[in-house]
């Protein structure tokens, strides 16, 4: 990481909480349309997709992996939430895709895409 990547990420991961909050919030409105439909209090057509269900399904199965970051976020100690992100990423790099320990906001801001390090490379080779 270069030194303004460090520097903003604090910033950035305050960022991914707030857009954790944003996708929890919609992942509750989705279930509660689709409850509504099942007890068919509202139209068919307001019902939610499949692929918004599988979205909130997602993001229900990430607010036990946001559980800890927000408990450390709480407790005042320096450096705990930045330490438990380098574990958790750790342990994603060594157990592979078998266990998810941190959130999906998380999981983008930390472990950048194939893509953007292609794509950092590139760069690299481009200047002289």
């Amino acid at each position: 990481m270069k030194l303004r990547e460090i520097i903003k990420l604090p910033r950035k991961m305050l960022w991914a909480m707030v857009m954790e909050g944003v996708e929890t919030t919609r992942m509750v409105k989705v279930f509660a349309r689709h409850g509504t439909g099942k007890l068919r209090l509202t139209p068919a057509h307001r019902n939610p997709t499949p692929e918004q269900l599988k979205e909130a399904v997602e993001q229900l199965k990430d607010i036990p992996r946001f559980l800890p970051f927000f408990v450390i976020v709480v407790v005042p100690v320096p450096g705990i939430t930045e330490g438990y992100a380098v574990v958790a990423l750790t342990l994603e790099r060594w157990l592979g895709d078998r266990m998810k320990f941190l959130p999906s906001q998380f999981r983008h801001l930390l472990k950048p895409e194939v893509k953007d390090l292609e794509g950092s490379e590139a760069e690299l080779q481009d200047r002289p």
